[in-house]
């Protein structure tokens, strides 16, 4: 091929080639490096997953024991609040059997 820059001999193309390679990126190296770039994401982004799924159950935890308080504040107030019921409780709670 007339006027062809690279030529058709060997050398010339593996110059050509490692132009094209620095040019266009990444070499075998690279390639490895950006694979165990690739593993370590993705551990980190399972370890956050993890981590989320433990939040998720914590808070679920604490909504049902927040719950459970509001109830208890709810009963101590209907005693409280009406002392006829609160005595009405306690001789309930005082009788046998």
């Amino acid at each position: 091929m007339a006027g062809d820059p690279i030529g058709d001999d060997g050398a010339a193309l593996a110059a050509e080639l490692d132009r094209l390679r620095a040019l266009v990126g990444p070499n075998e190296e690279a390639y490895t490096d950006l694979q165990a770039e690739l593993e370590q994401a993705s551990a980190a982004v399972r370890e956050a997953e993890l981590a989320n799924g433990r939040l998720r159950a914590e808070i679920t935890a604490l909504r049902v024991d927040l719950r459970r308080a509001r109830q208890d504040q709810y009963h101590v107030w209907k005693l409280v609040g009406r002392p006829g019921r609160l005595l009405r409780a306690l001789r309930r709670s005082a009788e046998p059997g």
